[in-house]
């Protein structure tokens, strides 16, 4: 399992019913592809980044070949356009606690 966070601010004075519709489309892309598992969306209560998105796909590849496709590169172009300081991470389990721990 991988999950691919992005980090983000807005540009200032964005239209952001148009990053809205933006960011339902790609949320829209992430549902329908093969390997996808979940999608969380957090705003940051004290500032910068404001905005962290993580997908969880079954496998690195998965993620990849979502990624690769063109109607998702031209997304992530537009995507630039309302957005700065944009940081993609990758991670995978940990090997000494792989499983999330619960009370």
């Amino acid at each position: 399992m991988v999950e691919v966070t992005f980090t983000y601010d807005f540009h200032p004075n964005i239209d952001e019913k148009a990053y809205a519709i933006l960011a339902k489309k790609a949320t829209s892309m992430m549902l329908s592809a093969e390997g996808f598992i979940e999608f969380r969306a957090h705003r940051n209560m004290t500032g910068s980044p404001h905005v962290r998105r993580t997908s969880v796909w079954v496998s690195l590849a998965e993620w990849a070949k979502f990624a690769q496709q063109p109607e998702f590169q031209k997304l992530t172009a537009e995507f630039r356009t309302y957005v700065t300081n944009l940081n993609v991470m990758l991670w995978g389990p940990s090997p000494i606690t792989p499983d999330p721990i619960r009370a």
